[in-house]
């Protein structure tokens, strides 16, 4: 049961089983962000996945519906599928609103770190979605990207100064790169198990 709104009646929590990875989708608006950026952009469109907590953002600078379409069409149809529903969430549901609440924090925080002047925070976002997307997530027990790309993220620095990682994968004959690829596929499983688990 939950209720912890003073005028609201207790209601029973539902588990939410999803049948695969990008099926639950939620989107906000950050914004109207002061001050506005030196391009003009004010709005930032977030949409997190409900399972694995991968974020994809867009700037606006002046949203609209259209725009709004353009970016589920764009960033979410185009890059994972269709068959969305739209379904609205009153600001009182945490099951629905938490989720992207806590990724638009996590998104403002990573920027405020990055940025020097306060009006060049669109050149930065993508960088900190990045830091997001690579960075471990508590309450799915691992990396996004890890349960998005079934991989370990590989770092530009790594590739710069020759990681042992890079360099190994360098060596490498195709059998045993294969190889190598099947057995990240069994331990995705295992990862996006354990990633149901915490959800």
């Amino acid at each position: 049961m939950h209720g912890d709104l003073i005028h609201m009646l207790p209601s029973n929590l539902h588990a939410l089983t999803l049948p695969w990875l990008f099926f639950v989708w939620h989107i906000d608006i950050i914004g109207k962000i002061s001050p506005k950026a030196s391009n003009g952009y004010e709005f930032i469109l977030v949409a997190i996945n409900y399972f694995t907590k991968w974020v994809e953002a867009a700037l606006y600078t002046k949203l609209t519906s259209a725009r709004v379409a353009n970016f589920i069409k764009s960033c979410i149809i185009c890059h994972y599928g269709h068959g969305i529903q739209h379904h609205r969430s009153l600001a009182y549901k945490l099951q629905t609103s938490g989720v992207v609440e806590v990724a638009n924090k996590n998104v403002k925080r990573i920027l405020k770190k990055m940025i020097k002047i306060s009006r060049d925070w669109p050149e930065k976002l993508f960088f900190a979605l990045w830091a997001y997307h690579t960075s471990f997530r508590i309450f799915i027990g691992t990396i996004p990207y890890c349960l998005v790309y079934s991989m370990e993220a590989i770092f530009p620095i790594e590739i710069k100064i020759g990681s042992l990682r890079v360099v190994l994968e360098q060596h490498i004959y195709e059998t045993e790169w294969t190889q190598a690829q099947f057995d990240q596929l069994n331990l995705l499983d295992e990862r996006r198990l354990r990633a149901v688990d915490h959800v």
